[in-house]
């Protein structure tokens, strides 16, 4: 039969111990030998003779709590739940304030499942002997099956107080923190119970998705590949461990166990979604397709199902598709401002300006002082001869950064409006613009005939013959501007002389740009994130610079000097454990690094965990020979160790390559005491 496994502590085998000789002293002698022959009776587990001999002890002195708290207990044993509950309210009529009473029948009633009773019947006795810390378990843990997380926190971190190195309470207060979307705080339970537990220990399927919850991928692979190794056909572990290979960008990994997964299960459609993420970003654009279409099956009104499919489509140069699947995606969800500017960017490649327009518009709320956005609503308003507020766009973009490119624009704009301006009779503004034009670039002779023309038309004829002749030299094959010059020279100017053909009614003004572009040099989100971590190191808000950091090794799984950033941010921090981690993981990607070696036994010498850190400066020496602070360190901690004579030898190592003066003072003091304490 099976009988669920109780906790029974110190204090209440005193208390009951204390209530079987306070009713020994009541219960008469007869019914005394008959609980004392229930008592073995229920020894043999033998419970139903004994049930029978405690009814009999009942009948003959039917007022004593302990029979009935004896009889409650046996019934309880063999499951007859309801009988147990009926004989635990007998007991509390006649001792009403017994938190045992009230314990006993909690448990039961949590055991049935009755999980609101049994709250209160634990309440009553915390209430009745609130300094019996074990109840806290139990509240906690009724509370866990009530899904009052808050509570159970609250509870569980009481009775921890108390019990710190208890597993069970250790464990379900992690999952509870899980539960209430507490993954950091869950985290930090789980890594207390590894340290503690580390043979004990089985939780690691919950705390390797806490870890990924916490965006600590690498740590949630190695707990997850644990949690693997003993439960290989569990479909929720591989695709915890496909999507945390992927968003360590180790995409062959991630492939190998999104695989694994669906045969595991085939019907997982939600999982399809980063699935098919994975192949569009490994470049297998056919397969993204197919998959992607499989979940909006599934799943219909997913916005971000129908954009990713436009990026595959825009990949493979499908502007149509891409457009088509882009709307879509607005269509479900019209507040996201990256399908607002895949929009733009596709109408404008398909040269529809107005949406284009209409959508940069909307990006722009979002991200008003966005370059690329700023820059390609200028291209569009530019193309859609709307100069005006092409040209007011592209100044702003100039006055906060300097870019080649929008500065052609800029002056292809000016151009174009000064003739714009010119046909419709508005000379001095014209010349406004053209002068705009020439002091961008002095090398566009289109800026020059303009400049020329609308000065001729305003009559200074000087300006204009001066212009011209810039526009000659700079084209000289263009009949137009020959033939405009020969008109404004004087006739004594041999002008005769030069034959030309007829000017053309058309003039070469320049073609508007409203190819959609990319800003140069963009910062990257990689760098942007080192930017900022190094902006709060400065400021020595560590903790914030330690989040940057981590989420620029996200994107750059390889990148030892930012890891080695971390490393040092958690040393100063006293956070020994992750510094130790990044240390490791350094030497991992670069098993040369002596510096990473280095700190990592500063570590270990801060932990007192001298022979570690004496491993650690052994190896820096070997890979770096001249690196002083190894060897002061390894002397050091030889002389913590009280090894003096190891100490000395490493000093006067030390003092063989060291050059900073007041170090070697120190030091050769140092050297003077261990000296004449070995003579003594």
């Amino acid at each position: 039969m099976y009988r669920k496994k109780t906790y029974v502590s110190l204090i209440i085998l005193s208390a009951v111990m204390a209530m079987f000789q306070t009713a020994e002293a009541r219960m008469t002698k007869e019914a005394h030998a008959l609980y004392q022959q229930a008592c073995s009776y229920e020894y043999k587990n033998d419970y139903n003779s004994a049930i029978r001999i405690i009814q009999q002890a009942l009948s003959i002195n039917g007022d004593d709590a302990m029979l009935y708290t004896k009889i409650a207990g046996l019934y309880s044993d063999i499951g007859h739940f309801k009988e147990a509950l009926s004989a635990y309210k007998k007991a509390l009529k006649l001792r009403p304030n017994d938190a045992f009473i009230y314990i006993s029948m909690g448990n039961i009633l949590q055991n049935i499942g009755d999980y609101e009773n049994a709250f209160y019947a634990f309440k009553h006795a915390q209430e009745i002997y609130p300094e019996y810390k074990y109840n806290y378990l139990n509240i906690a843990n009724v509370e866990y099956f009530r899904k009052n997380y808050k509570s159970a926190i609250e509870f569980y971190n009481a009775f921890l107080s108390a019990y710190p190195d208890h597993l069970e309470a250790s464990e379900n207060l992690a999952n509870v923190y899980s539960l209430s979307k507490q993954p950091e705080k869950a985290c930090e339970i789980y890594a207390g119970i590894y340290k503690k537990f580390p043979s004990a220990f089985t939780d690691y399927e919950k705390y390797g998705i806490a870890l990924f919850e916490t965006k600590q991928y690498q740590a949630a692979v190695e707990m997850l590949q644990r949690a693997l190794a003993n439960n290989d056909k569990s479909e929720h572990i591989m695709a915890k461990l496909a999507l945390s290979y992927q968003n360590l960008g180790e995409n062959e990994k991630a492939l190998e166990y999104f695989k694994k997964t669906f045969e595991l299960n085939p019907e997982l459609a939600g999982l399809r979604f980063d699935y098919a993420n994975l192949l569009g970003n490994m470049g297998k654009s056919e397969e993204a397709i197919e998959v992607y279409k499989n979940y909006i099956l599934a799943f219909p009104e997913d916005a971000n199902a129908y954009r990713n499919l436009g990026l595959v489509y825009k990949k493979l140069d499908n502007t149509e598709l891409a457009l088509l699947n882009f709307e879509k995606s607005y269509s479900k969800d019209p507040s996201n401002i990256e399908t607002q500017k895949e929009l733009a960017y596709c109408y404008h490649k398909k040269q529809d300006y107005k949406n284009a327009l209409k959508y940069y518009n909307m990006a722009l709320k979002y991200e008003p002082v966005n370059p690329e956005l700023m820059a390609n609503k200028a291209l569009a308003l530019h193309a859609m001869n709307n100069y005006v507020a092409a040209i007011e766009l592209y100044k702003e973009i100039l006055s906060n950064q300097s870019n080649e490119r929008i500065k052609e624009n800029l002056c292809a704009a000016s151009i174009a409006y000064g003739y714009d301006l010119y046909d419709k009779e508005d000379y001095g503004q014209a010349v406004l613009y053209f002068e705009d034009a020439i002091n961008l670039n002095d090398k566009e002779a289109t800026a020059y005939f303009g400049y020329a023309k609308a000065n001729a038309k305003l009559g200074c004829t000087d300006v204009a013959i001066e212009n011209l002749k810039k526009a000659v030299l700079l084209a000289p094959t263009n009949a137009e501007y020959l033939a405009e010059l020969n008109k404004l020279l004087p006739q004594d100017l041999d002008s005769d002389k030069q034959e030309v053909a007829k000017p053309q009614e058309t003039s070469e003004t320049p073609v508007a740009i409203i190819t959609p572009v990319v800003m140069e040099d963009p910062i990257s989100p990689f760098e942007s994130l080192i930017q900022q971590g190094d902006e709060q190191y400065k400021k020595e808000n560590y903790k914030e610079a330690v989040d940057f950091y981590t989420k620029a090794v996200v994107l750059n799984p390889s990148d030892k000097v930012t890891m080695m950033k971390i490393a040092n941010i958690y040393k100063l921090l006293g956070n020994n454990a992750k510094a130790i981690s990044f240390y490791d993981k350094i030497i991992i990607l670069e098993p040369n690094s002596s510096d990473a070696y280095f700190n990592k036994g500063l570590v270990y010498a801060t932990e007192k965990k001298y022979d570690e850190g004496i491993k650690c400066f052994e190896k820096v020496i070997e890979l770096s020979p001249e690196y002083p602070y190894a060897y002061y360190s390894l002397a050091l901690s030889y002389e913590l160790k009280n090894m003096p004579e190891k100490a000395l030898e490493y000093y006067y190592l030390y003092v063989g390559i060291e050059t900073d003066k007041k170090m070697l003072d120190i030091v050769n003091e140092k050297i003077k005491q261990l000296e004449g304490a070995i003579q003594d």
